[in-house]
């Protein structure tokens, strides 16, 4: 909640990639009361629906949502950008099929945000992955990026609001550094544990993503 303490819990909040995930029943819990839950199954929005009746609902593709410009303060995705990115061969390549799709969805969620709105992404992708993306041409976010500790692999929380993406460039990108040998065997390195840990993600599962959202 300390990211968003400046809004009203009754402030708009939409989740992308909703799926079966209890999420919006711990933001209902925590007292939000304006969330509309999104995702492109319909049997996990039934699902959900039973749950957690006092929510609204939309059955579409992130991205390519039907949604009016400016329709939302906050936008939240649980691990639903990760999803798009399982069949990715690497997660350096930004101009994969996989990240032109993770792209699309930034670009909407810009779009339906706010003026002095906020998107925050809950995410197993390493900084160093996903900041590129969020500081993409066009978006103007301000990345903050808060670490999860966990006994595993850390998850990652970072919330984009309007402002200049550069400082979390210089902070996580590793894109534009120059050819020092012992940087590249940390690039290899880190890309090793991150490419093995996205291969083993299963859609299917019953996890917080119903399946692959778009």
């Amino acid at each position: 909640d300390n990211m968003l303490e400046k809004y009203y819990k009754f402030d708009s909040i939409l989740q992308l990639g909703c799926g079966n995930s209890s999420f919006s029943t711990e933001l209902s819990n925590a007292g939000w009361t304006n969330i509309t839950n999104l995702d492109i199954s319909l049997n996990g929005l039934k699902t959900l629906k039973q749950r957690e009746p006092k929510s609204e609902y939309l059955l579409m593709d992130m991205t390519r949502m039907p949604l009016k410009d400016a329709s939302y303060d906050i936008v939240i995705e649980k691990a639903t950008l990760d999803s798009l990115q399982v069949t990715a061969a690497s997660p350096w390549d930004l101009q994969s099929q996989e990240n032109q799709l993770v792209s699309k969805v930034l670009s909407e969620v810009k779009r339906i945000l706010r003026p002095g709105g906020t998107f925050v992404s809950i995410t197993f992708s390493q900084p160093h992955f996903r900041v590129p993306l969020l500081a993409a041409a066009g978006l103007n976010w301000a990345i903050r990026v808060e670490t999860v500790p966990t006994t595993g692999l850390p998850s990652y929380i970072m919330q984009m609001t309007e402002g200049d993406p550069t400082p979390a460039m210089n902070t996580y990108s590793l894109i534009h550094n120059n050819n020092d040998n012992s940087d590249s065997e940390r690039r290899l390195s880190i890309s090793s544990d991150e490419e093995c840990f996205l291969g083993n993600i299963d859609p299917a599962s019953d996890s917080d993503v119903d399946e692959p959202s778009r």
